[in-house]
């Protein structure tokens, strides 16, 4: 009898003991589930191309939950799938044209502000040939421009007469194909001696016509338009993201999140090209891994925040609000469009 008791006793502690660890289990699944409750969810919009590629290892870590928030994201294929619904709240943050964020803010008075510079230039200009090594060499031209009323022409004319070259005397921009696919497909057949193109067109055409070459980066072409003038510091910023107004102010920690993924994330595309080109190609950003291979170094993928992207992208607006005033909605932006977190 006394030896029955003692086994019960002996069962009844080892109980005691599994009760205890699987209370130790349960108190540890209930952490991990509040550790990931705790994270904000954001909307999140990016387009596909260079504009989009930078954010490929957050979208990728969201989807892995290593990201400090949690990202449900659109890649889109054009701004105006984005625009509307940044503005409306659908979206709280967005990869977005320079030119279609001032835009934005100065049409809404302000209901989005700009983050950070994620693009800078991806204008290109390639030909058919080697004469093209300066700008001087445009003398006489024909160039292919897909882009007419936008950022391609305004820039490449800023570049043209910084370089003493009048547009329709000196050189004359065609704007037959406005579409960047239908201008790679004619320039492809041979009939295009001297095109402008951004990536990651540049790297369609070259892939379909080997005659052609890429002879000017526009980025250092602007470069050596501004080194003399009180705008050296600026460049040519094609891409940024934009926050929804409301959202930054309610949800400061999500924000200064955000930067630190997108950041972390842009570092590591530049680190590797060829294994960003892979995560890239699989979030639908580019439609194919060697697609984003070859454009990824000329595509000049950027994180510039606080007073540098101000500083940087204002000369930009300058340019295009001299140009057109419509191209950035009429007006220069305020400083207040950028948000210094």
């Amino acid at each position: 009898m006394k030896k029955l008791i003692s086994i019960l006793m002996v069962v009844a502690m080892l109980m005691t003991v599994l009760a205890s660890c699987g209370d130790s289990a349960n108190t540890g699944s209930t952490a991990s589930t509040e550790s990931a409750a705790e994270k904000t969810t954001v909307k999140l919009a990016t387009l596909a191309g260079p504009t989009g590629m930078g954010m490929s290892y957050m979208l990728d870590g969201s989807d892995n939950g290593t990201t400090l928030n949690k990202y449900q994201y659109d890649v889109c294929s054009g701004p105006d799938q984005i625009t509307g619904k940044i503005v409306s709240g659908e979206y709280d943050i967005a990869a977005l044209p320079t030119n279609a964020a001032a835009t934005l803010y100065n049409k809404t008075k302000g209901k989005v502000q700009m983050l950070a510079l994620n693009t800078l230039g991806v204008l290109y200009v390639l030909e058919k040939g080697d004469s093209i090594n300066t700008v001087a060499d445009l003398k006489g031209k024909t160039v292919y421009v897909s882009g007419q009323g936008a950022t391609p022409e305004y820039a490449l004319t800023y570049l043209l007469e910084a370089n003493g070259l009048k547009v329709g005397t000196d050189v004359t921009l065609d704007f037959t194909y406005a579409a960047h696919a239908d201008l790679v497909a004619f320039a492809a057949t041979g009939a295009a001696d001297v095109v402008l193109l951004p990536e990651p067109t540049v790297t369609a055409l070259l892939s379909k016509n080997s005659e052609m070459r890429v002879a000017l980066n526009l980025n250092d072409v602007w470069s050596d338009a501004v080194k003399d003038t009180d705008n050296a510091d600026s460049v040519m910023s094609m891409g940024c993201v934009v926050v929804n107004t409301e959202f930054a102010k309610a949800n400061p920690q999500a924000v200064k999140d955000f930067m630190t993924d997108y950041e972390a994330s842009a570092a590591k595309v530049n680190e590797d090209h060829a294994a960003a080109s892979e995560v890239i190609a699989n979030l639908g950003i580019t439609q194919a891994a060697g697609v984003a291979l070859k454009a990824l170094p000329r595509c000049n993928i950027v994180c510039i925040t606080g007073e540098e992207m101000k500083n940087m992208v204002t000369p930009f607006f300058e340019v295009l609000y001299n140009a057109n005033a419509d191209s950035v909605g009429g007006a220069m932006p305020d400083d207040q469009l950028y948000y210094i977190g």
